[in-house]
């Protein structure tokens, strides 16, 4: 159906001298509570929107079709934005995509718009771009609904839906030997690659609040899949944490939690008529 659009915010996309930034309002812990804009500054609504790189493609549908997903990539986006993907804070969230209508070096929006509202996909990337997609509310409208019959867990690790507990997966410690940002040297009591996947927090000293994921771990190190950016000195306060891969093989031989495994291993691939 047609998008009706508030007569006060149509008069805006009519003026010259406007620039119309493309934003993004993700519900994380509250509604809304984490906003973003392709710009190179804050742009202030309501909500502080956060400056990133950000690009989209284009929006567009033909009559007679369904629009499906938007694809979303953010090239050097910010290292808390990073961490925050890195802990799985991204997946499965709502997404608004707004426009916001400012006068050119503004940092205060006349209005906003909004224009696609889904949820998001878990994102993907390393350490210099990220990649998401987001996808409509109507999910009956789809051909074949592939993201909810899928062999991989569509729950988070940890969650209501999965009913583990993450403090059981997690180990507080503190580094033996200095570290050059890469492998860290520790004691964590936990077998060979028992933390991948998972992730790093640093919890003391110049990097508190940094995470990053592991690559491998053995009996005595932890190695980070994307050093943190310095040296971290010795004693310094750790907390490492085991994920999920998601895969029924994980849920049944690590954690014993099949019964509450949020995939479809057993539904066909393609549809059956």
């Amino acid at each position: 159906m047609p998008k009706t659009t508030d007569v006060d915010v149509l008069k805006y996309l009519y003026m010259g001298g406007k620039v119309i930034l493309t934003g993004y309002k993700v519900s994380i812990n509250a509604p809304d509570d984490t906003c973003y804009v392709a710009n190179n500054k804050n742009i202030t609504y309501g909500d502080t929107y956060i400056a990133l790189a950000l690009k989209r493609n284009a929006i567009r549908s033909e009559d007679g079709t369904v629009l499906n997903e938007v694809e979303i990539g953010l090239d050097n986006v910010d290292l808390r934005f990073k961490e925050n993907v890195m802990m799985g804070k991204y997946n499965n969230k709502r997404c608004k995509i707004v426009l916001l209508i400012v006068n050119p070096g503004g940092t205060v929006a006349l209005t906003s718009l909004t224009i696609f509202d889904g949820f998001i996909d878990e994102p993907k990337g390393d350490e210099h771009w990220v990649s998401f997609q987001i996808r409509p509310f109507s999910i009956l409208e789809r051909e074949y609904p592939n993201r909810i019959f899928q062999t991989n867990c569509n729950w988070i690790f940890c969650d209501t839906n999965c009913k583990l507990n993450i403090t059981n997966y997690r180990t507080d410690t503190t580094l033996t030997a200095t570290s050059d940002g890469r492998i860290l040297t520790c004691t964590h009591n936990k077998g060979a690659d028992y933390f991948v996947p998972g992730f790093v927090q640093i919890r003391s000293g110049t990097y508190n609040g940094f995470y990053r994921p592991i690559q491998t771990n053995d009996y005595g190190t932890v190695t980070m899949r994307i050093p943190f950016p310095g040296v971290i000195v010795n004693g310094t306060s750790i907390r490492i944490t085991k994920l999920c891969a998601r895969d029924p093989a994980s849920c049944i031989n690590l954690f014993n939690n099949y019964d509450n495994f949020g995939g479809f291993p057993h539904c066909p691939k393609t549809p059956v008529l």
